[in-house]
């Protein structure tokens, strides 16, 4: 049984992974950064927690989310911050500086403890300041179109599932306050940050942190919606309506920010 589920969790990630890592090499990589904000990942964690701990579980998890998505921005930008050169050794400084600024703002939310409107209106405020600092830097895409291979699709892929499995796996152990910041980890696309690092460099890296902000807007929208869904209607439904919620909310946003840009002649 165990086995079996956690083939299920290495299917899912991979399957989103190699998404996102097409979208960002092969269309743009600024769509790549609105796409990473989507709730994929924290939904296929919440989602396993849920089937392995129980919905109360799940859904305390989900309300100390909330705020936790603060976290997951840090990492965004200490990643961006650190993005020098190319290679998998400036991509490995890069991620182990943005695993250290995600763990420091998580164990300061722990410290904080906010509910889930506090800890939504901390996250806002964190996504304010990102999109201020990042507001000039300068889009580019990737640079070459290169062919995915199977090592590279392996390697991002067993990272993202061995996440997702290392996090669920202690969620028992580390209760659901912790689970629950732990789960905005960016699963997905901490190993796309990687790759692209390695092989394209600090440019496109940047470009899909600019976009994370608003992307990541989604992400509150869900964890606030599965927190009121989980116990109403279970794992199933409630991941459902919070991944509904979530596309209604991205369609709405970016249709209004379209408007705003066009009006103001600007980009946002």
């Amino acid at each position: 049984m165990l086995s079996s589920l956690v083939l299920v969790k290495v299917a899912v990630t991979l399957a989103v992974v190699v998404g996102l890592t097409l979208i960002a090499e092969h269309v743009s990589a600024r769509l790549a950064g609105l796409l990473a904000g989507f709730p994929h990942g924290i939904a296929i964690v919440l989602y396993f927690i849920g089937h392995e701990q129980g919905v109360g579980f799940a859904t305390a998890a989900a309300m100390a989310a909330v705020g936790g998505l603060a976290a997951n921005m840090a990492h965004a930008l200490g990643f961006a911050a650190l993005a020098r050169g190319r290679g998998w050794a400036a991509a490995m400084r890069a991620g182990i500086g943005a695993i250290v600024a995600f763990l420091t703002v998580a164990a300061l939310m722990r410290v904080m403890a906010p509910g889930p409107l506090a800890g939504a209106a901390i996250t806002a405020v964190a996504l304010l300041g990102a999109a201020a600092v990042m507001r000039g830097a300068d889009d580019a895409g990737v640079a070459e179109k290169p062919r995915l291979t199977f090592g590279a699709l392996l390697l991002r892929a067993g990272v993202a599932a061995a996440l997702v499995t290392l996090i669920t796996g202690i969620a028992s152990a580390v209760g659901p306050y912790w689970a629950g910041l732990l789960s905005g980890f960016p699963v997905v696309t901490f190993p796309l940050l990687l790759l692209i690092q390695a092989r394209h460099g600090r440019a496109p890296v940047t470009t899909m942190v600019k976009a994370y902000p608003f992307g990541l807007t989604a992400l509150i929208v869900y964890t606030l919606s599965v927190a009121w869904a989980f116990p109403r209607l279970g794992m199933g439904w409630g991941t459902l309506a919070g991944l509904t919620a979530s596309l209604v909310w991205m369609a709405t946003a970016t249709r209004l920010r379209a408007v705003v840009q066009n009006r103001l002649g600007m980009s946002l």
